[in-house]
Parts: C-alpha cells; sequence; structure tokens
C-alpha cells in the first residue's frame, strides 16, 4: 500500500510515537507499505521552524532528510496536477498545506495518513493515525 503521511503523523512517528495508534504505528511498520512525505509537509515543517512554533534538534534540511532515509520513507514532489485538484476540492478545510496533501493522495492514488478530523470530509482512502 501506498501512504502519504499527514506532516503531523511525520512529526509523532518520530518525537512522539506514543500518539499514534496501533494500528497506524502497524501500518508505519510494515515492509509491505511504501511511505512517502509531501514537499508540501516539508515546506511547513521549514516555516514553523522559522517561526519558532517548531523546535528541532538541527536544521529542517538535515532533520528531515536524515529521518526519511531512516525509516525508507520516499520524497513525493508537488506537481501541477495536484496543485489544480486543489481547485476542485470542497473547502471543509483551509490549511493550503494539507489541501495540497489532500490532492496530491487524490492524484497519486495514494492512502493518507493523518489524525486531522477534517481530512474525513474528503472522499479520500484515509488512514487514521488513532486507533
Amino acid at each position: 500500500m501506498k501512504i502519504l503521511l499527514d506532516t503531523q503523523i511525520f512529526l509523532w512517528a518520530l518525537a512522539e510515537p506514543k500518539r499514534l495508534g496501533e494500528n497506524a504505528k502497524s501500518l508505519l511498520r510494515s515492509q509491505e507499505n511504501q511511505l512517502y512525505l509531501s514537499a508540501a509537509s516539508s515546506w511547513e515543517i521549514s516555516i514553523k521552524v522559522a517561526l519558532g512554533k517548531l523546535p528541532l534538534p538541527e536544521a529542517p534540511d538535515k532533520y528531515i532528510s536524515s529521518r526519511m532515509a531512516n525509516l525508507k520513507i520516499l520524497p513525493l514532489d508537488v506537481k501541477h496536477h495536484h496543485t489544480f485538484i486543489v481547485y476542485k476540492l470542497p473547502l471543509h478545510h483551509r490549511d493550503p498545506f494539507d489541501r495540497i496533501l489532500i490532492a496530491s493522495s487524490i492524484a497519486e492514488n495514494f492512502h493518507l495518513m493523518s489524525a486531522d478530523e477534517q481530512f474525513r470530509h474528503y472522499e479520500i482512502d484515509l488512514l487514521w493515525g488513532f486507533d
């Protein structure tokens, strides 16, 4: 299964895995799944670090890259056809980072793992981060 990780899920998996449900942990550990992190999540993390809202033990480029390598998470670029899907999405969620994650999961036919309640309003293959 191809799973796109929400930014929050990626950060929890690294720093607060106890916040994840057992099913989510199992899906993240399974060798059968391919995990992806969007460039949009890296962008969001970088902005939050720059604003002082997210402390990391090292610069975002080193932190994200090394953790992705350790967890065998593949990168997902934001592509033009992803952005065009954003236009068609209902405005259940107004966060632009979350909207591009939703659109990317639709465009790539990926499951999306999140703990954001607003994601439930979209017609996506949602994997819930809690049990």
